[in-house]
């Protein structure tokens, strides 16, 4: 009974109960003005998908309903898991998953959120007595006094000649890094979510913003912020402390499965009920230089030289991705038609090669997703379409050739959203359902 009333002092602060599983059904597209925006904005408040802020992630209530009607019969796969909103609430509702993700930094996001959570949570009492060590660190001054000793020697090598933290606040940001393995040694997974604190703060707390890309705040942006590393971490910390008090019991594993989609994992063959997944859009967004600050900030690269060898890992989708002289393994007419068009319009012709590898490469991915399916399982695929220098590019059009060609056919395609262009070119954002051709 004491060991119980201890628990409950020091849990007192936490509310009693949260909603982890999103109850309400998702509609196909507003009647008022025509759109659904299924991005990661609405599950932002949601307990544990909030972690960190991913401008690409899933809505969490529309993936929830799909998982709840089509994955129970199987595993579910993610062939680009992004912040693993799919894994995390296919694991929510006692589903076991796997993803792959280029990624390194998402996927450490992806099983923090997951699997280091249940550790925490089963082991709670352990994770307070660690988070309550360096809540102390922070507030005691020994941060700023480790952060005046910080040798920053690495961060400039990291990125030679550039500015993207005002020297205070890197300091702040790699005294609390070095500081990790003292407070988190004797369970790695305490660690990991101190850690994933830290790199879910470093863009706010930089000279840099992310909207689409990763770029450098305007001198109009963000007039009169204030940035206080410590307690940025320490509110984040009191969030991931109530999500991971409140996690619910029932839990199924999340495996990462390869790093790259577009390679075969025999082991997975027959055994997927439900695909589910959002493509890389076919719009020039670098998905890896995005999170370059993060990379480096968990040690997952050294510096920014290591970036085009992790956009090798990943699907062509962005410019960045297209390797000179690399052959396209798989053509389709309607590919050819686009590509040609571009040709004569783009300057930039590493355009028109994006977007053959982009189609070469989903009929890898899709070739490898139908290989895995069980007999009745299904693969809905999340795309919207593109435009370049008056070009339309129709991604979900040609995505249903593509997949035809892989041994699979078109069930069912809904409307999710209408966005436009640069130019102000509608365009649309569709949920593609597919099942075996035979």
């Amino acid at each position: 009974m004491k060991g119980y009333q201890s628990m409950r002092a020091k849990t007192a602060h936490l509310p009693e109960q949260s909603s982890f599983l999103p109850a309400e059904k998702v509609a196909t597209v507003n009647s008022k003005n025509g759109t659904l925006g299924l991005t990661f904005r609405d599950s932002k408040k949601l307990p544990v998908h909030g972690w960190f802020p991913y401008v690409e992630g899933f809505s969490a209530k529309y993936i929830s309903e799909l998982i709840r009607e089509h994955g129970k019969d199987g595993i579910v796969y993610d062939p680009f898991g992004g912040s693993g909103t799919v894994n995390l609430l296919a694991s929510l509702n006692g589903i076991p998953s796997a993803f792959s993700e280029a990624n390194p930094f998402m996927r450490f996001v992806a099983e923090t959120k997951i699997n280091a959570r249940l550790i925490a949570h089963k082991e709670f009492p352990e994770f307070q007595k660690s988070l309550s060590r360096l809540r102390s660190w922070i507030r005691d001054g020994s941060l700023q006094q480790s952060a005046k000793m910080q040798d920053l020697g690495t961060y400039h090598s990291a990125f030679a000649g550039r500015d993207f933290f005002e020297e205070k606040d890197i300091r702040d940001l790699q005294a609390l890094k070095n500081f990790l393995p003292e407070v988190g040694a004797r369970n790695p997974a305490f660690q990991q979510i101190f850690l994933l604190a830290i790199a879910s703060v470093t863009v706010s707390c930089s000279n840099m913003t992310r909207r689409a890309d990763l770029r450098r705040r305007r001198p109009d942006e963000y007039i009169g912020r204030t940035v206080n590393v410590g307690s940025s971490v320490l509110e984040k910390l009191a969030q991931m402390e109530q999500d991971i008090y409140l996690a619910p019991v029932r839990y199924a594993p999340a495996v990462f499965a390869t790093a790259d989609s577009r390679h075969r994992k025999s082991n997975m063959e027959k055994k997927v009920s439900l695909v589910l997944t959002s493509p890389p859009y076919l719009n020039g967004t670098n998905y890896i230089r995005n999170t370059k600050l993060e990379l480096w900030l968990t040690g997952l690269i050294d510096s920014e030289d290591d970036l085009p060898l992790l956009n090798k890992i990943c699907m062509v989708c962005g410019i960045n991705n297209v390797v000179k002289g690399r052959p396209v393994s798989h053509r389709f007419d309607e590919v050819e038609s686009v590509a040609s068009q571009l040709e004569q319009v783009s300057p930039d012709l590493r355009i028109p090669a994006m977007v053959r590898g982009y189609f070469s490469d989903m009929y890898d991915v899709l070739s490898n997703c139908s290989s895995y399916l069980t007999d009745r399982g299904r693969i809905i695929l999340d795309i919207g379409d593109s435009k370049f220098y008056g070009v339309h590019v129709p991604t979900d059009k040609i995505l249903v050739r593509v997949a035809n060609a892989a041994g699979l056919k078109l069930q069912s395609e809904k409307l999710l959203a209408r966005r436009h262009s640069r130019d102000k070119t509608p365009l649309i954002q569709s949920e593609l359902t597919f099942t075996h051709a035979a």
